[in-house]
C-alpha cells in the first residue's frame, strides 16, 4: 500500500510537476539556433540554463536518495510537520525569481556549450519525473531528519526536505533566466 504524501512534500512534487508542464510548453517554442544563442548581455544562453539545471538536478538527487536511503536504515519514519530552518528560508528567498542577487556557479555545474536540444529537453524532463518519484519514495520518511552536505560547498548542510525546495526554487529561477532570453532574441 502506497503511503499518501505529507502535504509539505505534496506541494513540492506539484511544484515539480508544473516545471515539467511549463518546460513541455516552452521547450518546443525554442528552435535550436534560439537555444545555443546567448543573449546581448553574453550571458547565459537557454541551452546553458538548461544544462546547469540538469547537471545540478542530477547531483542534489543523488544526494537525495542517499538520503532516503540513511532514512530507512534507520526507520526514521515521518512523524509531523516538515519545515526549512531559517537560514534555508532566506538561501532560497535568494534563489527564487525574481533574481534579486546573482551567484556565480561552481565550475562543475558550468553549463556546456553548443548543446543538442532535443537531448537536453528530453533529460530535463526525465529530471522533473525523478524528482517527482523521490518525492513520492520518500511519503513515509522524515526528510528533516537527514543532513547532507551540499554538492556545491560541502560546509553548508541541507535537509533532504530541504533540498528539495532549493531545487524546486533554482530551477524557476533558471527557467525564468532562460525565457528572458528567448524573449530577448528580436523576430523577424
Amino acid at each position: 500500500m502506497a503511503s499518501v504524501l505529507p502535504r509539505e512534500l505534496e506541494k513540492l512534487a506539484d511544484e515539480f510537476r508544473a516545471m515539467k508542464r511549463e518546460a513541455g510548453e516552452f521547450l518546443p517554442k525554442v528552435n535550436q539556433s534560439q537555444f545555443n544563442k546567448k543573449p546581448a548581455d553574453n550571458g547565459w544562453s537557454v541551452a546553458e540554463c538548461i544544462d546547469h539545471l540538469i547537471v545540478t538536478g542530477d547531483d542534489y538527487c543523488n544526494k537525495f536518495e542517499a538520503a532516503l536511503k540513511s532514512l530507512a536504515e534507520k526507520n526514521r519514519r515521518y512523524t509531523g510537520e516538515m519545515k526549512c530552518s531559517w537560514f534555508v528560508r532566506k538561501f532560497i528567498a535568494n534563489i527564487e525569481p525574481p533574481v534579486k542577487r546573482k551567484f556565480k556557479a561552481p565550475q562543475k555545474w558550468r553549463p556546456d556549450t553548443n548543446i543538442d536540444k532535443a537531448k537536453a529537453t528530453a533529460a530535463f524532463l526525465q529530471l522533473q519525473d525523478r524528482w517527482v518519484d523521490l518525492i513520492n519514495q520518500s511519503a513515509q520518511w522524515d526528510t528533516t531528519k537527514a543532513r547532507l552536505p551540499s554538492p556545491a560547498v560541502e560546509w553548508i548542510k541541507f535537509t533532504a526536505f530541504e533540498i528539495l525546495g532549493v531545487n524546486s526554487a533554482h530551477q524557476r529561477r533558471h527557467f525564468e533566466q532562460a525565457k528572458k532570453v528567448k524573449n530577448s532574441f528580436k523576430i523577424y
